[in-house]
Formats: structure tokens, sequence, C-alpha cells
């Protein structure tokens, strides 16, 4: 009798562990994962092959920005495809997870659209506002251009990226939707108004650019730099939507 009382308190001890770690998994989420600028989806493989393992569907494409940009509002709607297919597969929560431009318009997504349960914003970049001294010779010809009919007239323009700046080949509407610090790219204001969706910033200590933008939400701050911030954030990531 004694031994059948033990058997069946380890049993209901068994279950009641299952019952926790099951409610602490990512079944049922479907997660967008997005990389930074002039990147691709094996920058973000860390991330992605955490919330896999915990049991999220996840997608991790090759986003339109990664070879120039389309206008902000048909990045939005790139990942609204993505969305769809996460739901099509079953996912009933989505969280989007963005490196740098990637946080950008994940939280573009979230301000502008709704609809998503959780936004994951790791080392956040493409601040249109900090980097207009470098831009805005660019900016004018593109909203001159604009002005005049010719917005999807592709143009040469300049970009930035952590210090460096280059030039870029894109439609001036593109390029005005993306640098102009009053369009739909400026993050500080997106990250206001998000609409419903739990916020997470993941920021590197050695990332000045990230931590100036990140407020609100939850921050966690993880060693490494800009780019190092993915890996060392990973696993950050996959935990802060568990405890959703």
């Amino acid at each position: 009798m004694r031994k059948a009382i033990v058997h069946l308190v380890a049993l209901v001890c068994f279950a009641s562990f299952a019952l926790v770690a099951e409610a602490k998994d990512l079944k049922g989420w479907g997660v967008v994962v997005m990389h930074g600028k002039g990147g691709n989806p094996g920058n973000m493989a860390s991330v992605a092959s955490a919330l896999s393992a915990a049991g999220a569907k996840v997608v991790n494409p090759s986003m339109s920005w990664a070879s120039g940009y389309r206008t902000y509002n048909e990045a939005l709607n790139e990942m609204a495809g993505h969305i769809a297919s996460l739901r099509s597969q079953g996912a009933t929560r989505i969280a989007l997870v963005g490196h740098s431009i990637g946080a950008n318009v994940a939280l573009g997504y979230g301000a502008q659209r709704g609809g998503v349960a959780a936004i994951a914003a790791m080392a956040p970049g493409h601040q249109p506002d900090r980097f207009i001294s470098k831009t805005g010779e660019s900016l004018a010809r593109a909203k001159q251009a604009v002005a005049a009919g010719r917005g999807n007239e592709t143009g040469t323009y300049i970009d930035s990226n952590q210090g460096r700046d280059f030039e870029i080949r894109t439609t001036a509407a593109a390029y005005v939707s993306f640098f102009d610090p009053a369009g739909p790219a400026l993050m500080g204001r997106n990250a206001g108004a998000l609409k419903g969706a739990a916020l997470l910033w993941v920021v590197g200590t050695g990332d000045a650019g990230a931590k100036a933008v990140a407020s609100g939400g939850k921050i966690i701050t993880v060693p490494g730099n800009h780019f190092e911030t993915i890996a060392a954030g990973a696993k950050d990531v996959a935990a802060w939507l568990e405890s959703l």
C-alpha cells in the first residue's frame, strides 16, 4: 500500500512538472525572424534555432532590404505575407524578432498594422533622425522627385550603416519612406504606438546607437557590439517569449 501511494505521488508530481514545462514552451507561436541591413538569414540562425527548439514555428526569410529598398509600406506587406503563412500552419500567436533594420520594420508593423502578440528588437538600427546630417541632401533630392511625380524613378542616394556611408540605388519613393525622419520608419514613435504587442529590447554593451533608442517595454543588455548581440541574446529572446 505504501509503495502504491509513493508511486501515485510520483505520477502526480511528474504530471505537474510536464504541465508546467508545456506551459512554458512556444507551441502555438509563429515567429518571423528578420536580419539586418545588408544581412541574410544566416545571420539570424542562432535566434531561429533557439525559437524552433522551444517549439515555435519560425520563418527566417531573406528580406528585401538585403539588396535594396522597397517602400516602407511594401516592406510591411512583405512581413504580412510571412505572418499569413505562419497562421496557415496553425500558429495562434505571432511574434516578430528583428535585428537592426529588421527591428525597425518589426516595430513599424506593430504600430501601423498590429495583430502581433510580441516584438523583440535586437540591436535596433536604421534611425533616420540620427543620420540625417549624412542623408539630408539625398533626402531632399528624393522628395523633389516624389513631388514632381517621379517617385518610381531609380536614383543614387546615400545610405548609412554603423558609421559607414555608401551609395545605393533605389526609387525616390522608397528612399523617402525609409529615410525621412518624419516618415514611417521612426523607431521611437513606432515603439510608443504599438497595438497591444509586448516589447523586448536586446541591446549590446558596445552598441551605443541601440541604447539611444531603447525605451519602454523590457530591456535586456548582453555583451557585444551591434552584430554580436544576435548570438548573445538568442536564448534571452526565447526565454522572454516563453515568459509571456
